[in-house]
């Protein structure tokens, strides 16, 4: 039977969870090779800003457009998919779909979209390593956007599963569960007014891990 959902306003999950405690952890990465990011309330706030901004102002993505996240779960796929419900665009899983098509640096570039967006996942990376003619870098060019979320007053919300413990801190697999169960057990912790440990390919041990950031069991 599948899990409970509902439609979230992004703007107000992101209102909530800074007025919480804006320096609170809300989201930790842990990848390949030792790498550990953590996004505090305040901080996820922004980059899901810029982001969103970057959709609206440098894309021209309205509400109802198709967007292909052709991206691995990650911290900076789980801004992008609150950026995409901030300003209403939607989710779809063919490019031939999709006004703007976001690939991993190093993927294959989409043919069936008006825009490609390439997007850098390293820790400290500040531009990919390969952008195809045409496409945009958005590690390049992420950061000179507004740092308030733009206002779409028809955006019709994010649509998460139901958090089983709301304002837990969970840990989320995605070696366990796959890339997107990972992105929606995170999104759906954050919707609870909780945080996720998310870790990556690589990683180090996940009961390390639980016990060190006192994570309720595995996702």
């Amino acid at each position: 039977m599948s899990s409970p959902s509902a439609r979230v306003d992004v703007t107000r999950l992101l209102d909530r969870l800074r007025a919480q405690d804006s320096g609170r952890p809300r989201v930790t990465w842990y990848g390949a090779d030792g790498e550990r990011v953590e996004l505090s309330a305040r901080v996820l706030e922004n980059w899901v800003a810029k982001t969103a901004n970057l959709l609206v102002e440098e894309l021209d993505v309205e509400t109802g457009d198709g967007v292909l996240l052709a991206l691995p779960a990650h911290w900076r796929t789980v801004a992008w998919r609150l950026a995409l419900g901030a300003v209403g665009a939607e989710l779809v899983e063919d490019d031939d779909d999709a006004r703007v098509a976001v690939v991993a640096d190093g993927a294959p570039a989409p043919t069936g979209a008006e825009q490609v967006v390439v997007q850098a996942l390293g820790a400290l990376a500040l531009r990919a390593t390969s952008v195809p003619a045409g496409a945009l870098d958005a590690a390049a060019v992420v950061a000179g956007f507004g740092d308030a979320l733009p206002f779409v007053p028809d955006a019709p919300g994010l649509q998460v599963s139901a958090a089983a413990s709301p304002g837990a801190r969970v840990l989320v697999d995605v070696r366990e569960v796959g890339d997107a169960a990972a992105l929606d057990a995170v999104l759906s912790a954050l919707a609870g007014g909780g945080s996720a440990v998310l870790l990556g390919p690589g990683a180090p041990d996940a009961d390390r891990i639980a016990a060190q950031e006192g994570t309720a069991p595995s996702a």
